[in-house]
C-alpha cells in the first residue's frame, strides 16, 4: 500500500484510492470529526458528524455510516470506524491493515467514546502533544478541579468557562450538571447541544439572559479582553471566568483573555497515551501527523524500536 498525502492522507493500493481527512469534497474521502479544520461534505462519517455538519455547515451532504460496520469506499472494501474519543461522534479508520487515529483521545469524554487500541500493522497517528515535555494530568483529576472549583465560586457570583463551542462545550455542560448546574449557551452553542440530545446524549442547558448567581459556557471569543456576551454580565455582576483547553498545561493565557482561572481539559492524548497508544497498537511502521509530529517519530523509534516517520503535506 502507498500512503502519502495529496489533500488529505491518501491510501492507494490495487488502483483503488481512499482520503482520510480530505481537505476538500470528496466520495472517496472519510471525515473523521466535526471540527471545521476537518469537516468536508460529501464524504463519508459517522451519523453524529453527518448531523453536525448540518448545523455547522448548513447542509447535510454526506454518507453515514455506523461505528463498526463494514462499507467500501474508493474501492477498499473493509473500511471500518470506531470511536476515537475525541468529540461526539468522532472516528478512527480501520482499513486494510491499517489504523487512522485522527484526533484521538483514550481518556474520552462524558459526551463520546474513548480511542481503544487495535492491533494493526500500519498506524498513522495525530501527534498534537508529541513532544515529550507535553504530559497532561488525568483528565478525572482536571474535571474534580473543575467541579471544586465552581462550587466555591458560584456562592459569590457567576462562573462562566470558555471552551470550544463543539466537544469542549458540551464536556464542561456534563461536568456543570454533575454538580447541579443548568449552564446558560449562546444559540451558536445551543444549537450543537441540540444535535447531542437528539442522538440521546444527557446534558441539560438553557439559552436566555440569566439572573442571579449563573454558570455559563460560552465561544473563548467572549473572554477575550474586553469580555463580552455572558461574560462580560458575569463580569459586572463580580463573577469568575476561566477557560479550558489542553494547551493550559502548559501556556498561561492570562493576558490575552480576561480569566480568573484556566484548566487543562484536553480532547487530545497527551504524550504519556500516545507512546501506550503506540505500544498497544504494536505496529510494524508509524506516520505521524500534526503538532509534534518528527519529535515524537523521535521517541517511538529510541523507546519502542518501531519505524516512525512524519506523513509530510
Amino acid at each position: 500500500m502507498i500512503i502519502g498525502y495529496e489533500r488529505g492522507i491518501m491510501l492507494i493500493e490495487d488502483g483503488n484510492k481512499l482520503l482520510l481527512d480530505p481537505s476538500h469534497q470528496s466520495e472517496i474521502g472519510i471525515v473523521t470529526h466535526g471540527h471545521l479544520d476537518h469537516l468536508v461534505k460529501d464524504a463519508y462519517m459517522t451519523p453524529h458528524t453527518l448531523d453536525i455538519l448540518g448545523v455547522r455547515l448548513g447542509e447535510r451532504r454526506g454518507k453515514p455510516v455506523p461505528y463498526g460496520k463494514r462499507v467500501n469506499v474508493g474501492g477498499f472494501e473493509e473500511v471500518k470506524l470506531l470511536p476515537a474519543g475525541h468529540v461526539f461522534g468522532s472516528a478512527m479508520v480501520s482499513v486494510n491493515g491499517v489504523l487512522y487515529t485522527g484526533d484521538f483521545n483514550t481518556f474520552g469524554g462524558k459526551t463520546c467514546g474513548k480511542a481503544e487500541p487495535q492491533k494493526c500493522e500500519t498506524l498513522i497517528l495525530e501527534t498534537t502533544y508529541g513532544k515529550r515535555e507535553y504530559r497532561l494530568p488525568p483528565k478525572d483529576t482536571v474535571e474534580e478541579d473543575i467541579r471544586m472549583w465552581t462550587e466555591m465560586q458560584v456562592e459569590e457570583g457567576p462562573v462562566v468557562f470558555g471552551a470550544y463551542e463543539f466537544g469542549k462545550a458540551q464536556e464542561i455542560i456534563a461536568i456543570l450538571n454533575s454538580i447541579r448546574q443548568t449552564p446558560f449557551v449562546p444559540e451558536k452553542i445551543a444549537n450543537i447541544c441540540d444535535i447531542y440530545t437528539s442522538h440521546g446524549v444527557d446534558i441539560d442547558y438553557r439559552t436566555g439572559d440569566p439572573e442571579g448567581n449563573f454558570t455559563a459556557v460560552v465561544t473563548p471569543a467572549e473572554l477575550k479582553k474586553p469580555a463580552s456576551g455572558l461574560a462580560r454580565k458575569a463580569r459586572e455582576e463580580k463573577g469568575n471566568l476561566a477557560y479550558l483547553s489542553g494547551w493550559c498545561a502548559f501556556y498561561p493565557f492570562f493576558r490575552s483573555m480576561d480569566i480568573d482561572a484556566q484548566f487543562p481539559l484536553s480532547d487530545h492524548a497527551g504524550f504519556d497515551e500516545l507512546m501506550d497508544f503506540v505500544d498497544k497498537c504494536n505496529p510494524e511502521q508509524v506516520f505521524t501527523v500534526h503538532g509534534s509530529a518528527e519529535e515524537f517519530c523521535e521517541s517511538v523509534e529510541t523507546e519502542l524500536g518501531i519505524d516512525a516517520r512524519p506523513l509530510k503535506k
